[in-house]
């Protein structure tokens, strides 16, 4: 213990427990509260450079008998291990950093994350030995200090010790009496007892923890502890897990792949993100960083392009053909934003188009390189299309694609299209509708739910506009787990009967809109359709 003067707001704080009969949690929680710790006051007890193996510093600041203050020191990284408190009864725990703060329950021999959140710096909280919790650092660059105060009246010191730690990965409750650490040595182990069941993020998470502390520990040439590196990777990322993720999602969401569960959901998405960390992280030392993007271009087929080609596009492109009396044998098609060329080989294998009248667009390398075994297609911005290169019979448009630029550029681009396509040539293509969320799933699966993609979607205002924003996670199993965490994208939703202004003040020839999944017209005043997607067929 560090013998140095306690400052002033530390010393109320010890001064107002010695002088109480009957402590409880409130009480201390209101004793911190009013003396006013500053992140300053605790330096002294500073430990960041503790050892990689430890999961925090800790040092005991002051010890009164019956309680225990103890400073600790976060560094960019550092989680506890799941823990109780041993033989405390009540205490407080303040933190001065964006401390990440998980509670749990074990109930039935099962455990369960109940929450995950990030603390305020300055927040309090109250702990007992009913409390079983995480703390943690995830800053990039950032360390923090938190104060623990921990009270038994019935004991003389070793206030925290017999602490459980759950070690969820070999299924033990471990009993210590020192930091409760992830990956404990062997000699900081008194005894091993029976542990509950994890659901599944709580497995995850428990797992890429203990994973990364052991990778920290290995690099700095500390490691001590027994557990293997290499088991628990082929653990975390065992394609076995698959029906584990699948009965998770099954409990969260309904028939439609809506959610039901949010707050369930919202912690399933962290904790597969911080899983697709851990693996980007790993496949990069061993210098394989995989363009996730691209990969995420190999899955697209299964999630979005046969789905919706099923759906309604393919529909849509032999209503368009038919009703517009196009003669596929002879016009020239442009796609702009292919994707990966899904559709447009279908129009080659079972609408008649041929090969070499059909040419594909998208900004996305990762797309191309697939789209280019489909048909003939390159890498090409539609913002940059050129009239002075050749104009087209017909121009396509798949899946919503100028709504993924900014609203700044959409009359762009309707230009933009207008000017490369042949006098009495037309534009055909499906947008989405600005309540388009009502129907939007939150998971899509494979046919063989091999691949499985997370969608977390939510309406902002920017500039006055509304956009649909979503994050992506998609999880594929194949010869093992792959979890890529493909951050968020935003699609503009401009009401419908604008769109149709756009097109009809640049298109000289007539402008219908379809509902895309029924083909019904739409009324001019018509806010929205009943499937939320819409198609557009304008001649120049």
């Amino acid at each position: 213990m560090n013998t140095m003067p306690l400052p002033k707001s530390l010393r109320r704080i010890v001064d107002a427990i010695h002088s109480s009969q009957d402590m409880h949690q409130r009480m201390i929680r209101q004793i911190v509260q009013d003396a006013s710790v500053q992140p300053e006051d605790l330096e002294p007890w500073t430990d960041f450079n503790h050892s990689a193996a430890d999961s925090y510093g800790r040092i005991l600041t002051y010890d009164g008998g019956f309680f225990e203050v103890m400073v600790m020191s976060w560094c960019p990284g550092d989680v506890s291990a799941i823990h109780d408190h041993g033989y405390t009864q009540w205490g407080a725990v303040q933190v001065f950093g964006p401390a990440e703060h998980a509670v749990f329950l074990v109930q039935d021999e099962q455990i369960r994350t109940l929450s995950r959140s990030f603390l305020r710096p300055g927040q309090i909280l109250s702990v007992g030995h009913q409390l079983i919790h995480q703390m943690g650092n995830l800053c990039e660059n950032t360390n923090f200090l938190s104060l623990h105060i921990y009270g038994n009246y019935e004991r003389t010191g070793e206030i925290t010790a017999d602490a459980r730690v759950f070690d969820l990965d070999e299924g033990k409750i471990q009993r210590t009496d020192g930091g409760v650490f992830q990956a404990l040595p062997e000699q900081d182990i008194k005894r091993r007892e029976p542990g509950p069941e994890p659901d599944f993020c709580t497995w995850l998470r428990n797992t890429v923890d203990i994973s990364r502390r052991v990778l920290r520990a290995m690099d700095a040439g500390v490691y001590q502890s027994s557990k293997d590196f290499e088991r628990l990777e082929a653990s975390l990322f065992d394609v076995n897990r698959k029906e584990m993720l699948l009965e998770n999602l099954d409990e969260l969401s309904d028939e439609e792949g809506r959610v039901e569960n949010l707050t369930g959901w919202k912690l399933l998405c962290n904790e597969l993100g911080e899983a697709a960390n851990l693996q980007h992280e790993l496949l990069e030392r061993e210098g394989n960083g995989e363009d996730f993007f691209a990969r995420y271009a190999k899955l697209y087929d299964d999630v979005i392009g046969k789905p919706c080609l099923d759906e309604f596009i393919a529909k849509d492109l032999h209503f368009f053909f038919s009703n517009y009396n196009i003669d596929l044998t002879r016009q020239t098609i442009l796609s702009v934003g292919c994707g990966t060329g899904i559709v447009e080989r279908y129009m080659i294998d079972e609408l008649g188009v041929p090969y070499e009248h059909l040419f594909g667009i998208d900004i996305s390398k990762g797309m191309i390189q697939v789209a280019a075994e489909r048909i003939h297609a390159e890498v090409g911005d539609l913002l940059e299309l050129d009239p002075d290169l050749g104009l087209w019979d017909v121009v396509f448009h798949g899946l919503n694609v100028f709504q993924y630029l900014d609203h700044h550029y959409f009359d762009e681009c309707v230009r933009k299209v207008a000017g490369i396509i042949k006098p009495g040539g037309y534009f055909v293509g499906d947008f989405i509708t600005p309540d388009h969320i009502r129907w939007y799933p939150n998971v899509m699966y494979s046919q063989d739910n091999n691949v499985v993609s997370l969608r977390t979607p939510q309406l902002v205002e920017k500039e006055n506009c509304v956009y649909q924003r979503a994050r992506i996670i998609n999880v594929e199993f194949d010869d093992k787990m792959r979890i890529a965490d493909e951050g968020s994208y935003e699609r503009f939703l401009p009401p419908i009967g604008r769109v149709r202004h756009y097109f009809e003040k640049t298109f000289s020839g007539p402008v219908d809109v379809y509902d895309a999944v029924s083909l019904e017209p739409i009324l001019p005043n018509a806010d929205t359709c009943p499937s939320t997607r819409y198609l557009v067929c304008a001649r120049n």
